[in-house]
């Protein structure tokens, strides 16, 4: 078993980070194994565009540091995907990952998708935002957690969005760190 994490924070002592690492810690205590994919340190480009993958659907004919881990995830047991809310919106890093798993959908005949990773795995999501409001982001929210989490048909175990990160930081708040472990726990099935 191995629950696989792609962080979109190019902070790795940030709240998003902290929460990713609880995640994974709560994994681990369930006898696990965990690897983090910190976005911000490997060299990927976006989506060329080149539709290869329609070609070759689940194959990304990009190769570079990010490859690997998109074949990882066909074969991991959970995801997690940590990522800030930077302008609005989802970090840099992370809207370059998520334009490449495109690469994991298959188109149908009859129009749509069909998801090429495989049935039973988990995903969770944590999210951290400046913002006091919980709800300001949600239309980011819900586009990562449907295109990477229930649109590849994995079962969404958790979701933590971290609000006021800058004046209540994840690093300070062990409830929420809590929140977290139980999460990555619930990963392991």
């Amino acid at each position: 078993m191995q629950i696989l994490a792609f962080n979109g924070s190019p902070r790795s002592q940030g709240n998003t980070s902290a929460i990713v690492a609880s995640m994974l810690e709560g994994a681990r205590s369930r006898g696990t194994q965990t690897t983090e994919v910190r976005l911000h340190d490997i060299n990927f480009k976006g989506c060329l565009g080149c539709l290869g993958c329609r070609k070759n659907p689940g194959f990304c004919s990009a190769k570079d540091e990010l490859s690997p881990y998109l074949e990882a995830i066909k074969t991991c047991t959970g995801m997690v995907l940590g990522c800030p809310i930077y302008m609005y919106r989802l970090s840099g890093q992370m809207k370059l990952f998520v334009d490449r798993i495109y690469s994991l959908y298959a188109n149908l005949p009859q129009g749509g998708y069909k998801s090429m990773v495989p049935p039973g795995k988990t995903y969770a999501l944590a999210i951290s935002q400046g913002a006091p409001d919980p709800v300001q982001y949600q239309k980011s929210i819900m586009y990562l957690t449907g295109m990477t989490g229930s649109g590849l048909g994995m079962d969404v175990v958790g979701k933590i969005v971290h609000t006021d990160s800058a004046e209540k930081p994840a690093t300070g708040n062990q409830e929420l760190l809590e929140q977290a472990f139980d999460i990555g726990r619930k990963m392991v099935r």
